[in-house]
């Protein structure tokens, strides 16, 4: 196999990893969650201080808003993808989901 794909071919442990769970019925191929992974916590009024940093300013960068806020830009990054809904447009945060007026 690391003839035909070279690097980036798998481990051999890996491999036998996988069977291993396999046959032991598992048949999500999510990881499990394991333990010191980092969960995102944040609370209603973060997420609203995130959108109104955002509407402020709405060509600020994730890692400006972490800056100010004393947060991890991760954290930044899920508050305005994951729960505001945001994404960028010619350096631009807007709504995904725009009304008629908008």
């Amino acid at each position: 196999m690391k003839h035909v794909y070279g690097e980036q071919c798998f481990a051999r442990c890996t491999i036998f990893r996988w069977r291993r769970g396999y046959e032991a019925e598992r048949v999500n191929i999510k990881d499990l969650p394991r333990p010191g992974q980092a969960h995102v916590l944040t609370n209603s009024a973060t997420i609203s201080v995130v959108d109104e940093i955002i509407r402020k300013n709405l060509r600020i960068t994730t890692l400006e808003t972490a800056v100010e806020l004393s947060i991890s830009k991760g954290t930044v990054h899920h508050i305005i993808h994951k729960m505001l809904g945001y994404g960028k447009v010619c350096a631009q945060w807007v709504p995904k989901h725009l009304s008629e007026n908008q």
